[in-house]
């Protein structure tokens, strides 16, 4: 092998540019460096963020709700007023860890496409649509589940909250997802008809296909498939298109990858892995839940509140445990599109390789931080399966 490029590498993508190699670390252990500091940061913040809760409940949203002539037993009123005195610091907090990414990190290798306004106004999108909107309509039913409920509580909490995500995920692309980003269907070509082929040829019902413009925020590039039931739809990056250079082969093996994950049902996979979690999660709460545990933080007295919301706080420090075996579950259904794009007779190694050069990929990560990390293999890894399916299984190209 050439100096600077792993053997293992070289054995599976032959022609990759040792130059590129050596700029895709580089890229890797700046995001890895910053990864310490942003760690660091969300730590020294969250505590911050913990003492900030306690002392504006206990306080200014308290004298609020007098003010406004309610007592300190509606909490969700003294909710609703914690939220509104401390939305600053929830809103600005994060934002140096995100500017130096974007502006920073994602600068220097050539991946930014923000300006400052569209920075600010997605970010402003993400916090008032996602963590406040979203959030409330997951917290106040709950709220009222675990005040009213009984013991039976975390059952219906379970279920609530399934429903919820479900809900969310059918509803996303159409409400939440154009917000951000504009849907255009996609123009007809040789692409297009391509993507229709292996729809015809997977069976899928997904008749939406469009073209989204994530060249606004980066140029890095994707394709999914998302939805449920009439809100499933193919969507390809304008970048994608633009990164293998309009090849319609080379396209239609990524749409075939994520059609796989749709054909093969990986989404309700997903969800059904997602129910299991909040299952465990809400059987959890209903065994370990005390209403010492909200005084111990230092609130001033319990409340169905305050029980949740210091109880997903302790429960967060035992999700990266979870999301070790989910990784492992997500990269074996990334094998397996792999292998459904083969079947309807497609090669994925090149685009996976152009893809993997253009987005800078890490193609020899450390193996255990790829193992409690990465949702998907390494590129060098796919490329491998693929190889051993092609040596074996039959093809037929979709037409």
């Amino acid at each position: 092998a050439r100096p600077g490029v792993p053997v293992s590498v070289r054995a599976a993508m032959p022609h990759v540019d040792e130059a590129e190699y050596a700029k895709a670390q580089e890229y890797s252990a700046a995001k890895n460096r910053f990864g310490f500091v942003a760690d660091a940061y969300g730590l020294l913040t969250g505590l911050l963020q913990l003492w900030l809760h306690v002392t504006v409940w206990n306080g200014p949203s308290l004298r609020l709700v007098r003010w406004l002539g309610l007592t300190a037993e509606h909490e969700l009123a003294r909710a609703g007023a914690c939220m509104l005195i401390t939305t600053p610091w929830d809103l600005l907090h994060g934002a140096p860890v995100d500017w130096y990414k974007t502006f920073v990190i994602e600068e220097r290798f050539g991946f930014n496409k923000h300006t400052w306004r569209s920075w600010v106004g997605d970010s402003l999108k993400h916090f008032f649509v996602e963590q406040l909107g979203l959030g409330a309509l997951m917290m106040v039913p709950l709220v009222l589940v675990v005040r009213n409920l009984g013991a039976s509580a975390w059952l219906y909490g379970f279920g609530f909250t399934a429903l919820f995500v479900l809900a969310i995920n059918v509803v996303y692309p159409i409400w939440i997802a154009p917000l951000f980003n504009s849907f255009t269907p996609l123009p007809d070509g040789d692409v297009r008809r391509g993507v229709e082929a292996l729809v015809r040829a997977s069976g899928i019902s997904c008749e939406r296909i469009f073209q989204v413009d994530g060249s606004r925020q980066s140029s890095h590039s994707n394709a999914y498939v998302a939805g449920f039931f009439r809100t499933k739809r193919i969507v390809i990056y304008d970048t994608l298109l633009t990164h293998l250079e309009g090849d319609v082969d080379k396209v239609c093996a990524v749409v075939a990858h994520e059609i796989g994950h749709a054909a093969m049902h990986h989404n309700y996979a997903m969800l059904g892995v997602a129910c299991a979690q909040i299952f465990v999660m809400f059987r959890t709460f209903a065994l370990c839940s005390d209403a010492r545990m909200v005084t111990d933080f230092g609130y001033d007295a319990p409340c169905a509140y305050l029980t949740l919301q210091t109880f997903f706080t302790l429960y967060s420090l035992v999700m990266p445990v979870f999301s070790i075996a989910l990784n492992a579950f997500t990269r074996q259904l990334e094998y397996a599109a792999d292998a459904y794009s083969v079947r309807l007779g497609y090669d994925i190694r090149d685009s996976l390789a152009k893809i993997s050069t253009t987005n800078l990929s890490d193609l020899n990560p450390d193996p255990l931080d790829s193992l409690c990390h990465h949702s998907h293999p390494t590129t060098v890894q796919r490329i491998l399966a693929v190889g051993d399916l092609l040596k074996s299984a039959p093809r037929a190209k979709a037409d």
